[in-house]
This record gives structure tokens, sequence and C-alpha cells, in this order.
């Protein structure tokens, strides 16, 4: 038997021990970044890009965001001035009433209108923009099962997230006023 024989062993089963360590760190470390919203918000944009309505569907909770849209324009109508007479009253309370009727068939063609828009859509410069986007350029913080997320230098929350049953984050609202700046 050589010498050098039980030095290329331990060599051996340092190195595979190594590879093998390494490789643990880089699975568990992928299986870590698949559950945070940024990876979430990196595969959204990224079935946006691709034009893929069932991917975006899955990122974005459709029910809650028209829930908490709602929620918004109630909050927005009761804020106002309060009503002058018992008609406007009412008038306000039938709008609401409406809406909350609606509120259900909203929600059932929601994922229609969405795959629709992706299809039509075809603002070149836009979609250039989007691909280049990073959603590093977003900051997410988490309290638990929820995240505030918001555009890097801006205090106020652009949109939330909530952690879906299935490990991944959707979004759940928006902030009204941060959509108005999409507009412009």
């Amino acid at each position: 038997m050589d010498k050098n024989e039980p030095v290329r062993r331990r060599r051996l089963i340092v190195i595979v021990s190594v590879c093998l360590a390494l490789i643990i760190v880089a699975v568990a470390a992928f299986l870590y970044v698949r559950t945070t919203p940024y990876y979430s918000l990196h595969m959204l944009k990224k079935a946006i890009v691709n034009r893929d309505a069932k991917g975006v569907l899955r990122y974005l909770d459709t029910d809650s965001i028209l829930d908490n849209m709602a929620k918004d324009v109630f909050a927005r109508m009761d804020s106002k001035e309060p009503s002058r007479n018992k008609f406007e009253d009412h008038m306000r309370s039938a709008g609401k009433d409406a809406a909350r009727q609606l509120l259900p068939q909203l929600k059932a063609q929601m994922g229609e209108a969405i795959t629709d828009l992706l299809l039509s859509y075809n603002d070149r410069q836009l979609s250039a923009n989007l691909r280049k986007a990073t959603v590093f350029a977003l900051v997410v913080t988490t309290h638990g099962d929820t995240a505030e997320v918001r555009q890097r230098g801006k205090d106020r929350v652009s949109f939330t997230m909530a952690r879906a049953p299935e490990g991944h984050w959707r979004i759940t609202s928006f902030n009204p006023e941060e959509l108005t700046l999409l507009g412009k």
C-alpha cells in the first residue's frame, strides 16, 4: 500500500463533502428564494412579458383587489362632504348597493378581461421598459404572511401582497393614489 493512499482518500472525502455541502446550500437557497415576494414579483413580470394570462392570474388575487378597490371607493365617498339632504344620502346608498351587487360579476369577468388585455396590448415601449425593469427597484417589507411593496425612494406603499396557501405571494391591493400616477 502506498503512503499517499490515506492522504488521497482524505482529500477525496473532503472534496466530496464540500461539494455536497455546496449543493445542499444551493438547493436550500433556491427553495427559500422561491418563497419570497421578490420571486413572485419576478414571475409576475415574466408572465406579463410572455403574455401568459394564467401565469399573471397566479400572482394576482383579483377578488381581493376588487374588494379593496371597492372599499377605497366607498371610503372616499364617505370622506367627501356629507350629504346635503336625504335624497343625496339615498342616492349614495343606492350607488354603493349597486356597486356591491356588481362586484361578483366583475370578479367572474376579471380573468377573461386580463387575458384579453394581455393579448391585445401592443405598446412596444412599455414592453421594452418592463423587460428591463428589475424587482430590486422595489422595497418589500414583510409582516408575517403579508407584505407591503413600495418603489425605492418613496414612502408611499404601492401595493400589498399576501402569501398564498401554495407558498407563492399574490398582489391583494393597489394604492389608488399610486394607480393615478400610472395614468400620467
